[in-house]
């Protein structure tokens, strides 16, 4: 069930990300983050996610807060990188997840790599070496290479901090995932709102062609919400679904299997993804994210 869980994840993750994409067009990231993430709070309580509630222990909703806000940051760090690079460009870092949190997880959860998980993991590097590659090389220009990726390297070690919490909240504490996810969206809007509320007119513009456009031109999040209400809803949705399902997974396998399956939302991101949004040197990425696929079933072959 585990791995039925971690693939739903990661079709649902790849969804969401081509929709997250569509929106950040018209949304900064911040704003869309907290859009977004006000719109799972509105979601879980239309389905009922807050009945019945159970009380935690204080160090346990420490350990939650702390491990989410890290999650809050690491969001909000992919999203600025997606909305300014393409999607498949943007996206195949993230595979490289799994190596990190399994690095991490061999001191913080006592589990072990053997010969052939090393193998899949050097395959994951390989692959994403030949999504970043240019005809030309890597190149250092602000433009293109490895620079412009500084937000999701960022949110890549955040992740992976993260993913290593889940599995001790999941796996080790016996909590269940939906209290998890519930306390992790209360601490994400909290987050994201305290970002909105103190950022100052002064970063407004920056962005804005003049003071004029800022006073007249830029509604506020709440309207922007309203505006993008069809697509934030969708992605409110899958993200509360991908989310979920990795945590199952969670309970009864390794964290870096899991993230190996998950990031599997790769290929589905890039294939289609590139496609709608005409991505170029789609044929070279695609072969990168192919391998880092192939690494991920490599270490269910011979990790499980």
């Amino acid at each position: 069930m585990w791995l039925l869980f971690a693939g739903a994840s990661a079709v649902l993750s790849a969804a969401a990300a081509i929709v997250q994409k569509n929106i950040l067009f018209r949304l900064s990231p911040l704003e869309f983050s907290f859009d977004v993430s006000v719109m799972i709070l509105v979601l879980s309580c239309a389905l009922g996610v807050y009945a019945g509630m159970p009380m935690l222990p204080a160090n346990v909703v420490l350990l939650i807060a702390g491990k989410s806000v890290l999650g809050a940051a690491a969001f909000l760090l992919v999203m600025t990188s997606l909305g300014r690079n393409q999607i498949s460009t943007a996206l195949p870092l993230l595979g490289l997840t799994p190596a990190a949190a399994a690095l991490l997880s061999v001191p913080a959860l006592g589990e072990s790599l053997g010969v052939w998980e090393g193998a899949a993991l050097v395959l994951m590097l390989a692959g994403t070496f030949l999504i970043e590659i240019r005809p030309s090389g890597f190149v250092s220009s602000r433009q293109n290479g490895f620079y412009t990726h500084a937000p999701i390297i960022g949110a890549l070690l955040l992740f992976a901090i993260s993913s290593v919490v889940d599995k001790k909240l999941v796996a080790g504490m016996k909590i269940d995932p939906s209290v998890v996810l519930v306390y992790q969206h209360v601490v994400y809007c909290a987050v994201f709102g305290l970002m909105i509320a103190v950022r100052t007119r002064t970063y407004h513009m920056v962005r804005m062609p003049s003071a004029d456009a800022v006073a007249t031109d830029r509604p506020g999040v709440f309207i922007l919400l309203r505006r993008n209400l069809i697509g934030l809803a969708l992605v409110a949705v899958l993200t509360l679904a991908y989310r979920f399902a990795q945590l199952e997974a969670a309970k009864d396998a390794p964290i870096a299997l899991v993230l190996a399956v998950k990031r599997t939302s790769i290929l589905f991101a890039s294939l289609y993804g590139g496609r709608f949004f005409s991505d170029d040197r789609l044929g070279l990425k695609l072969a990168g994210a192919v391998l880092i696929v192939g690494a991920g079933f490599l270490i269910l072959r011979f990790g499980v």
